[in-house]
């Protein structure tokens, strides 16, 4: 025997299915939000650390305009933005005067006192945003190590996020490694964006990328960011940006002011492009065979404007416009627009770039070597007198690159 149902039952069913179905989906999409101060309405937190750590976690902890000396550890997925209220000051996280040595970096070999670390975040990512990241509460003269923000083995995005003062107050206190950004790979291939952010005084390194294998287990996006090195070049080694092995890097848009290097690569994939670099002693330094360095404006280098010290079958340093490269010495292995340190590079890859008011176009270039350069202004385009045994005689080259923070401490 069929049975029948009535229209009136039948809509009422679909009724109490499409209610049940929503009110699942709006119960699995409730996002938990938590404020850190009295700035605004919703659960309030004295602390940045105790609204993260707090039931049910957080999607979201909106920080209030104020000082928190505290050190900050994330876990888990979670956006951390500051509050901005008309022109009030940003959220500062300062470092607290009892700070700790928390964050294991260069897979757990040092240990350093981190403002905020990103540790080993699964499932999610953790975005940070329209936050100050202010150090300088360091005034002793032993060695030591500070980091603004520590991503290891986690994804997210840095944006505009300002670090300063990772260095050691007062200045003239020695044995200081500090950081603005460190960005460390590892088994779980994270993908970090660093953007829109300003990384300034710091006294060793302002963003560092490094994977924890020299295989590629980091993928980082470096671009329209503001770093500026407080150090002499001459005093002591900075880098405003380096990327390290076991990268798959893309660095465009920066403007960096000052350090040893303005932009450091190490890795063997990526692209460095569109960045303006100012007054450091070596604009680009090119470590490794495999990345592009094109359409940069570097101005005022006071030894080279680029770098390249490996040997070149894949790179292309093409583009690029070198300015006013003047060495405030007299010596003529100095003021060079570009150093090709005698390896092999053929003119194809190396080509169409602008090199004006420095003393040699291409220096220790091997015979030759030509390529459809600009130049203007130079005492020579083209020096490969040096090159005859292939090699560069009467330089003390820095290495590039790899184990970098080896090479910070031996200073």
């Amino acid at each position: 025997m069929s049975r029948t149902h009535s229209p009136a039952k039948l809509n009422l069913a679909a009724c109490l299915s499409v209610l049940a179905l929503a009110f699942g989906a709006q119960k699995m999409s409730a996002s938990v939000t938590y404020i850190v101060g009295t700035c605004t309405s919703g659960k309030q937190f004295s602390t940045i650390q105790a609204a993260l750590d707090a039931s049910p976690a957080p999607n979201t902890v909106e920080v209030c305009p104020g000082q928190y000396a505290e050190q900050i550890t994330i876990t888990k997925p979670v956006t951390l933005e500051g509050i901005s209220a008309g022109n009030a000051s940003l959220a500062e996280i300062a470092l607290p005067a009892d700070f700790t040595a928390n964050a294991h970096i260069e897979g757990g070999s040092e240990i350093a006192a981190a403002q905020i670390y990103v540790d080993h975040v699964k499932g999610g990512a953790v975005n940070l945003t329209n936050l100050n990241v202010y150090g300088a509460n360091y005034t002793g003269a032993g060695t030591a190590f500070f980091i603004g923000v520590v991503y290891e083995n986690s994804s997210g995005t840095i944006n505009q996020v300002r670090t300063s003062q990772q260095t050691n107050n007062p200045p003239a206190a020695t044995g200081v490694l500090g950081f603005g950004i460190w960005i460390e790979g590892g088994s779980s291939q994270p993908s970090v964006t660093v953007e829109n952010s300003s990384v300034h005084d710091f006294s060793s390194g302002g963003i560092f990328a490094t994977g924890e294998t020299n295989s590629p287990d980091l993928n980082v996006t470096i671009e329209n960011n503001f770093v500026s090195s407080n150090v002499s070049p001459s005093s002591e080694e900075t880098n405003n940006i380096v990327v390290d092995t076991g990268i798959n890097p893309t660095v465009s848009g920066n403007t960096v002011s000052g350090a040893s290097d303005g932009i450091l690569i190490a890795s063997p994939t990526g692209s460095i492009t569109g960045n303006t670099v100012l007054g450091s002693e070596v604009g680009i330094e090119l470590g490794a065979d495999g990345a592009s360095v094109t359409a940069n404006n570097i101005y005022g280098a006071t030894t080279y404007g680029i770098d390249v010290s490996a040997s070149l079958k894949k790179s292309k340093v093409e583009n690029n416009i070198i300015r006013a490269v003047k060495s405030p010495a007299s010596t003529d292995d100095q003021g060079i627009g570009i150093e090709l340190n005698c390896k092999d590079v053929s003119s194809s890859l190396v080509n169409s770039n602008t090199i004006m008011d420095a003393f040699v176009g291409y220096e220790d270039a091997r015979a030759g070597f030509g390529g459809s350069n600009t130049y203007l202004g130079l005492f020579f385009n083209v020096d490969n007198g040096n090159c005859t045994s292939g090699s560069v005689s009467g330089k003390a080259k820095r290495p590039a690159g790899s184990k970098l923070l080896e090479q910070l401490r031996e200073q």
